[in-house]
């Protein structure tokens, strides 16, 4: 069972050190769902993020088949995808490389999807 409160702890895990700036679990269109900043971000960096995310998400995602999203920017890099009927987001500076963006996307989407799956059949 996923417990609502425990949720910005799960996401926090991804912060282990320094490389990765934030993770966000929203819906489609952007709204959050919860989020986990490293110390030097707000939450309005959060719901930035996650507003601009969603559209590139929903913009290339067409046919519904895409599994991963890299984004390559001038202030850092993010991965986004699908967990269940949310979206899931890491960000990072730029000095962080995509493999290790995307193997934390990766584990974190593994780990969330079965709880999120059962609270989307609730719904």
């Amino acid at each position: 069972m996923l417990r609502s409160k425990i949720l910005p702890q799960i996401l926090n895990q991804a912060i282990n050190n320094t490389d990765t700036k934030g993770v966000l679990l929203m819906k489609e269109d952007g709204s959050l769902i919860a989020c986990s900043d490293a110390t030097t971000s707000s939450h309005n960096t959060s719901k930035i993020v996650a507003a601009i995310t969603s559209n590139i998400w929903t913009a290339y995602n067409r046919n519904s088949d895409l599994q991963y999203q890299l984004i390559d920017c001038e202030e850092g890099r993010f991965v986004i995808t699908k967990v269940a009927s949310l979206l899931l987001c890491v960000y990072s500076d730029i000095n962080t490389e995509f493999g290790l963006l995307k193997l934390k996307t990766q584990k974190l989407r593994e780990y969330l999807e079965e709880p999120l799956g059962k609270v989307e059949h609730v719904q």
